[in-house]
């Protein structure tokens, strides 16, 4: 969708009477383009405070008409035109509610993401990423963190009711190797392991804590 066709569906999108794959377009297109989601949200704005003058009384027969024929619209009006008209009275209180948990969405979302983007440019590296850990069973056991930089690393943190296992910890590549994590030990107190690995956290497939004793495992497939 194209900034024109978003701002001339723009009404709509603030009053919250567009439907189907349109809408679902225009809000595709908000989520990237600035210019178009400031225009939607002062329409919303708008469209709040007349909320607030507005009568609750249904307007009477013929009001549609007489206010285009004002604005000098005197031909009959469009499809658009008549379905904002029509709708506006009874979906807007809605509509303004919806409009802002999509903004308040759209805006958190692009906050996090770029206080994640200057927390890797800090650290100089690529990216981040966490995987639930289970067992047998797909009981969750705990989870696993995985950190892309120089180096990378994995954090393992288990779960009380897993913590007692004798562990030994693998990576396991996406070539198939396992790869023994030396000196593994999970801290008694917190369940949890965590050391530099000599590969980048992208050619991990899996990471693997293995119970001496029973032969079990727990494991945690990373993407």
């Amino acid at each position: 969708m194209t900034c024109d066709e978003a701002r001339d569906l723009a009404p709509e999108l603030a009053l919250g009477i567009a439907t189907g794959d349109e809408r679902a377009e225009a809000l595709r297109h908000l989520a990237d383009c600035l210019s178009c989601r400031r225009m939607v949200r002062e329409l919303s704005e708008v469209a709040d405070e007349l909320l607030m003058l507005a009568p609750s009384d249904e307007p009477p027969a013929g009001f549609e008409s007489r206010v285009l024929e004002r604005m000098g619209r005197n031909r009959t009006p469009g499809r658009r035109a008549r379905r904002i008209a029509m709708r506006v009275a009874a979906p807007i209180a809605a509509a303004l509610a919806g409009a802002a948990i999509v903004f308040a969405a759209v805006d958190d979302d692009r906050q996090l993401a770029s206080r994640y983007r200057e927390t890797l440019d800090e650290a100089g590296g690529k990216y981040f990423s966490a995987a639930r850990l289970e067992a047998p069973g797909g009981t969750r056991a705990g989870v696993v963190f995985g950190y892309q930089g120089h180096p990378s690393w994995v954090l393992v943190v288990v779960n009380p009711a897993h913590r007692d296992g004798n562990f030994s910890g693998e990576v396991v590549t996406t070539a198939g190797r396992r790869i023994p994590l030396r000196a593994f030990r999970l801290d008694p107190r917190t369940g949890s392991w965590g050391r530099a690995i000599p590969m980048d956290i992208h050619d991990v497939a899996s990471v693997r804590l293995v119970d001496r004793r029973s032969g079990e495992s727990l494991e945690a497939t990373l993407r």
